[in-house]
């Protein structure tokens, strides 16, 4: 689990579930020094038990083993599988992994959990080709989202206008037009940007930000939780098709409005003009960047409409009930 980065938050928010469902939770970590991660103590704290790296021994036959898009566990899934064959993978991208695969013609995945029934559409097909076990389960999932985490942020500073993204540093998170987009979308006051998550991967791909941007590595120089107080929008072209962004819930709850690409996940989250606004084109991004500028009060609403949209998609009854499912599924899984 992690405070920065998709399968890491996400995972973090689902075993703040689990503890509250009563399930006892276990982490085995597939590298050293766990100790030095973040949220170690406030895992322990919580009364996750939290064994040395790569402690497979500790495992039992009906133990259930969930793996949030990790390649080690991947590779270490034949030891895994000789002592439980509830094996669960979450892959949080829209495509799947060569290792993915070959351990699914393998058999050694029991369970494929996907945040987002396009996907599932996609992958599952391609999935049974490998291997048509009718016993493996495709199944979705409503990942749990605490919004506590990430206050909503009712006025901001009206002397300049926030805007930012937020993203891994990984080229391919940036569209190549970022900084067009950002240049040209206009606003009553001066603009000030904030990129977090950005290195020389990602300047590379998009060039030097201009002198009004801040730029950040990551949540260890500004946290998220500042990132979206600074931010009245979240404006944020990408040359990825995203699954079921973390951060679109994060911005949500802390009303920050988001204005990104009309594909994926996305499409699924917004509401386009009630709860956020999804582009096309960068003239698309451009526009509705300046709108939300000029329009205060507009903006302010569907600051408001976004929250109760995350909660509606990220709420504890909801994920409870789907994660009941899906244990339910393992219980009966011989």
């Amino acid at each position: 689990p992690a405070k920065y980065g998709g399968a890491g938050t996400e995972l973090h928010h689902q075993i703040v579930l689990w503890l509250s469902m009563g399930l006892e939770v276990h982490l085995i970590p597939t590298s050293p020094h766990a100790e030095r991660e973040p949220l170690f103590k406030a895992m322990t704290n919580a009364g996750v038990v939290i064994h040395p790296h790569n402690e497979w021994d500790c495992l039992g036959p009906e133990d259930v083993v969930l793996s949030f898009c990790n390649a080690e566990f991947l590779k270490h899934l034949p030891e895994i599988f000789q002592r439980t064959r509830k094996t669960v993978f979450i892959n949080c991208m829209t495509w799947l992994f060569e290792d993915e695969k070959r351990r699914m013609k393998e058999g050694m995945i029991r369970m494929f959990l996907y945040q987002n029934e396009q996907v599932l559409q996609k992958n599952r097909p391609l999935l049974q080709a490998l291997n048509p076990d009718p016993r493996v389960k495709h199944l979705t999932f409503s990942p749990y989202f605490d919004d506590s985490l990430f206050p909503f942020i009712e006025e901001r500073a009206e002397d300049h206008f926030g805007c930012g993204r937020i993203s891994r540093q990984d080229a391919d998170k940036f569209a190549a037009n970022t900084l067009h987009i950002y240049e040209y979308f206009v606003a009553p006051v001066l603009k000030r940007g904030l990129f977090l998550g950005f290195d020389a991967r990602s300047e590379k791909k998009i060039g030097r930000p201009f002198s009004w941007i801040t730029t950040a590595c990551d949540s260890s120089i500004i946290s998220q939780q500042d990132f979206y107080k600074h931010c009245q929008i979240v404006l944020q072209p990408s040359d990825t098709t995203e699954n079921w962004p973390r951060v679109g819930f994060e911005a949500m709850a802390s009303g920050s409005v988001l204005i990104v690409d009309d594909r994926g996940g996305w499409q699924q989250m917004i509401e386009h003009g009630k709860t956020g606004f999804l582009c096309k084109h960068e003239r698309d991004f451009i526009y509705y960047a300046s709108k939300m500028a000029y329009e205060p009060e507009l903006r302010r609403e569907i600051a408001h409409n976004a929250r109760l949209r995350g909660r509606e998609l990220g709420g504890l009854e909801q994920s409870k009930a789907s994660w009941s499912r899906v244990f339910q599924e393992l219980d009966d899984m011989e």
